[in-house]
């Protein structure tokens, strides 16, 4: 089940929830109940090449799509721990 409040993404799964912030640059990721917290950052991913692509697409739905697309996928490559 995926849960949208503004900028903010609830993603629960039968055995954690992942809270994802979007921001212009980055997403910040919180893995419930283990409350780690990890950071992807857009200029990893490019973003500024990917909205050539996509040029009614902002930065925040970009990441957003990103990070979706991972966990559904079963991988999601962060960039650090914090």
């Amino acid at each position: 089940m995926i849960i949208v409040v503004g900028d903010t993404r609830i993603y629960r799964f039968p055995n954690s929830t992942i809270a994802v912030e979007i921001y212009n640059d980055r997403a910040e990721i919180l893995v419930l109940p283990d409350k780690r917290k990890f950071i992807l950052w857009g200029k990893r991913v490019k973003l500024a090449h990917l909205q050539e692509g996509y040029p009614g697409r902002t930065p925040q739905n970009i990441l957003t799509t990103i990070v979706a697309n991972a966990l559904r996928n079963g991988f999601l490559q962060v960039d650090e721990e914090i």
